[in-house]
Protein backbone atom coordinates (compact mmCIF):
# COMPACT_ATOMS: atom_id res chain seq x y z
CA UNK A 1 0.00 0.00 0.00
CA UNK A 2 1.65 3.39 -0.79
CA UNK A 3 0.95 5.58 2.16
CA UNK A 4 0.88 9.52 0.72
CA UNK A 5 -0.53 10.77 4.00
CA UNK A 6 2.01 12.08 6.63
CA UNK A 7 2.23 8.89 9.65
CA UNK A 8 3.28 8.40 13.11
CA UNK A 9 6.35 6.95 12.06
CA UNK A 10 7.19 9.45 9.45
CA UNK A 11 6.27 11.58 6.31
CA UNK A 12 4.07 10.65 3.23
CA UNK A 13 5.74 8.84 0.63
CA UNK A 14 6.45 11.77 -2.22
CA UNK A 15 4.69 10.84 -5.68
CA UNK A 16 2.87 8.56 -4.41
CA UNK A 17 0.07 8.22 -6.69
CA UNK A 18 0.20 7.41 -9.73
CA UNK A 19 -1.71 9.56 -12.90
CA UNK A 20 -3.12 6.21 -14.09
CA UNK A 21 -5.08 4.74 -10.89
CA UNK A 22 -3.25 0.87 -9.98
CA UNK A 23 -0.73 2.02 -12.59
CA UNK A 24 3.38 2.30 -12.26
CA UNK A 25 4.73 5.00 -14.47
CA UNK A 26 7.39 4.02 -17.22
CA UNK A 27 10.14 6.23 -17.80
CA UNK A 28 9.11 9.72 -19.38
CA UNK A 29 11.92 8.48 -22.41
CA UNK A 30 9.41 4.93 -22.77
CA UNK A 31 6.05 7.61 -22.93
CA UNK A 32 7.59 10.10 -25.11
CA UNK A 33 8.85 7.26 -27.86
CA UNK A 34 5.42 5.70 -28.09
CA UNK A 35 3.44 8.52 -28.52
CA UNK A 36 3.60 11.87 -29.84
CA UNK A 37 4.18 13.75 -27.00
CA UNK A 38 7.17 15.19 -25.13
CA UNK A 39 7.37 16.04 -21.09
CA UNK A 40 8.19 20.20 -20.80
CA UNK A 41 8.18 19.06 -16.86
CA UNK A 42 7.84 16.10 -14.51
CA UNK A 43 8.51 17.00 -10.98
CA UNK A 44 7.52 16.64 -7.32
CA UNK A 45 4.89 19.68 -6.48
CA UNK A 46 6.47 22.19 -3.92
CA UNK A 47 4.14 22.90 -0.65
CA UNK A 48 1.66 20.17 -2.06
CA UNK A 49 2.17 18.21 1.15
CA UNK A 50 0.11 18.79 4.40
CA UNK A 51 1.92 20.17 6.82
CA UNK A 52 2.13 18.35 10.21
CA UNK A 53 5.03 16.80 12.55
CA UNK A 54 5.55 14.59 9.62
CA UNK A 55 4.30 16.24 6.64
CA UNK A 56 2.26 14.57 3.75
CA UNK A 57 3.75 13.24 0.55
CA UNK A 58 4.01 15.93 -2.25
CA UNK A 59 1.59 15.08 -5.58
CA UNK A 60 3.41 15.83 -8.77
CA UNK A 61 3.17 18.40 -11.73
CA UNK A 62 3.00 16.90 -15.07
CA UNK A 63 3.22 19.19 -18.57
CA UNK A 64 2.93 17.11 -21.93
CA UNK A 65 2.68 18.80 -24.69
CA UNK A 66 1.25 17.26 -28.03
CA UNK A 67 3.74 17.04 -31.09
CA UNK A 68 1.12 16.07 -33.70
CA UNK A 69 -1.59 18.15 -35.81
CA UNK A 70 -4.69 17.72 -33.22
CA UNK A 71 -5.78 15.36 -30.44
CA UNK A 72 -8.40 15.06 -27.88
CA UNK A 73 -7.85 14.89 -23.85
CA UNK A 74 -10.05 12.81 -21.56
CA UNK A 75 -8.69 13.48 -18.25
CA UNK A 76 -10.44 12.08 -14.97
CA UNK A 77 -9.17 12.25 -11.04
CA UNK A 78 -10.28 12.75 -7.89
CA UNK A 79 -9.45 15.31 -4.90
CA UNK A 80 -10.47 18.63 -7.18
CA UNK A 81 -12.71 19.67 -4.59
CA UNK A 82 -11.89 17.84 -1.36
CA UNK A 83 -8.63 17.85 -0.15
CA UNK A 84 -6.67 14.85 1.29
CA UNK A 85 -6.94 15.01 5.34
CA UNK A 86 -4.57 15.82 7.66
CA UNK A 87 -4.50 13.91 10.84
CA UNK A 88 -4.15 14.60 14.11
CA UNK A 89 -3.77 17.97 13.71
CA UNK A 90 -1.75 17.82 10.20
CA UNK A 91 -2.84 20.14 7.73
CA UNK A 92 -4.59 18.85 4.28
CA UNK A 93 -3.08 18.42 1.04
CA UNK A 94 -3.22 20.50 -1.76
CA UNK A 95 -5.98 19.84 -4.01
CA UNK A 96 -5.84 17.91 -7.71
CA UNK A 97 -5.55 20.85 -10.42
CA UNK A 98 -6.02 19.81 -14.00
CA UNK A 99 -5.64 23.01 -17.29
CA UNK A 100 -5.01 22.64 -20.61
CA UNK A 101 -3.08 25.54 -22.78
CA UNK A 102 -4.85 27.55 -24.74
CA UNK A 103 -3.71 30.66 -26.86
CA UNK A 104 -0.63 30.95 -24.51
CA UNK A 105 -2.61 30.49 -20.92
CA UNK A 106 -3.59 27.46 -18.98
CA UNK A 107 -7.34 27.39 -18.56
CA UNK A 108 -8.94 24.73 -16.11
CA UNK A 109 -11.71 23.04 -17.52
CA UNK A 110 -15.35 23.66 -16.47
CA UNK A 111 -15.47 20.29 -14.12
CA UNK A 112 -12.68 20.37 -12.20
CA UNK A 113 -11.87 16.96 -11.75
CA UNK A 114 -12.83 16.20 -15.41
CA UNK A 115 -11.28 17.66 -18.79
CA UNK A 116 -13.50 15.55 -20.92
CA UNK A 117 -13.21 15.56 -24.97
CA UNK A 118 -10.69 19.23 -25.03
CA UNK A 119 -9.43 19.90 -28.39
CA UNK A 120 -5.17 20.36 -28.49
CA UNK A 121 -3.29 21.12 -31.24
CA UNK A 122 0.06 20.79 -32.23
CA UNK A 123 2.72 22.56 -29.50
CA UNK A 124 -0.57 22.62 -26.77
CA UNK A 125 -0.08 21.19 -23.61
CA UNK A 126 -1.73 19.83 -20.44
CA UNK A 127 -0.85 20.51 -17.10
CA UNK A 128 -1.44 17.53 -14.07
CA UNK A 129 -0.53 19.00 -10.36
CA UNK A 130 -1.52 15.58 -8.70
CA UNK A 131 -3.05 16.43 -4.71
CA UNK A 132 -0.47 15.77 -1.97
CA UNK A 133 -1.19 13.37 1.00
CA UNK A 134 -2.24 15.43 4.71
CA UNK A 135 0.16 15.84 7.30
CA UNK A 136 0.29 14.15 10.78
CA UNK A 137 0.41 16.44 14.05
CA UNK A 138 0.90 19.50 14.52
CA UNK A 139 3.32 21.40 12.30
CA UNK A 140 5.23 23.07 15.10
CA UNK A 141 6.28 19.78 16.28
CA UNK A 142 8.18 19.00 13.28
CA UNK A 143 11.93 18.68 13.98
CA UNK A 144 13.77 22.16 12.83
CA UNK A 145 16.68 19.66 11.11
CA UNK A 146 13.79 18.25 9.16
CA UNK A 147 11.93 21.35 7.87
CA UNK A 148 15.23 23.10 7.04
CA UNK A 149 16.59 20.04 4.64
CA UNK A 150 12.89 19.98 3.22
CA UNK A 151 13.68 23.42 2.11
CA UNK A 152 17.30 22.43 0.90
CA UNK A 153 15.83 19.48 -1.17
CA UNK A 154 12.73 22.54 -2.68
CA UNK A 155 10.11 20.01 -1.24
CA UNK A 156 8.38 23.22 1.07
CA UNK A 157 9.43 27.06 0.81
CA UNK A 158 10.75 29.01 3.26
CA UNK A 159 8.04 30.76 3.22
CA UNK A 160 5.91 27.79 4.05
CA UNK A 161 8.65 26.67 6.38
CA UNK A 162 7.81 30.50 8.51
CA UNK A 163 4.48 30.32 8.18
CA UNK A 164 3.19 26.76 9.52
CA UNK A 165 5.99 25.32 11.02
CA UNK A 166 7.41 28.73 12.77
CA UNK A 167 11.03 27.90 11.16
CA UNK A 168 12.80 31.27 10.06
CA UNK A 169 15.73 30.39 7.70
CA UNK A 170 17.80 33.26 6.65
CA UNK A 171 19.18 34.29 3.45
CA UNK A 172 22.43 32.29 3.90
CA UNK A 173 20.12 28.81 4.20
CA UNK A 174 20.48 28.69 7.47
CA UNK A 175 17.95 28.68 10.34
CA UNK A 176 17.65 31.98 12.38
CA UNK A 177 17.20 30.36 15.88
CA UNK A 178 16.11 33.60 18.29
CA UNK A 179 13.52 34.32 14.86
CA UNK A 180 12.32 30.59 14.85
CA UNK A 181 12.03 29.86 19.01
CA UNK A 182 9.67 33.17 18.99
CA UNK A 183 7.79 31.92 15.79
CA UNK A 184 6.91 28.74 17.29
CA UNK A 185 6.12 30.38 21.05
CA UNK A 186 3.58 31.95 19.05
CA UNK A 187 2.30 29.44 17.04
CA UNK A 188 1.82 27.18 19.96
CA UNK A 189 0.12 29.42 21.56
CA UNK A 190 -2.38 30.22 19.02
CA UNK A 191 -2.84 27.08 17.19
Amino acid sequence: MRRTRGHPLGDGLNHGNAPISTATIPPLEILEAAYPIKFREWSLRQDSGGVGENRGGLGAVYEIELLEEEAKAFIFGERSKFAPPGVVGGGDGALNKFSYEHQNEFKSPPLASKMVNISLFKGQAVRLETPGGGGYGKAYKRKIDSVLNDVKLEYISSALASSEYGVVINEEGEVDEGKTFASRKKIRQTR
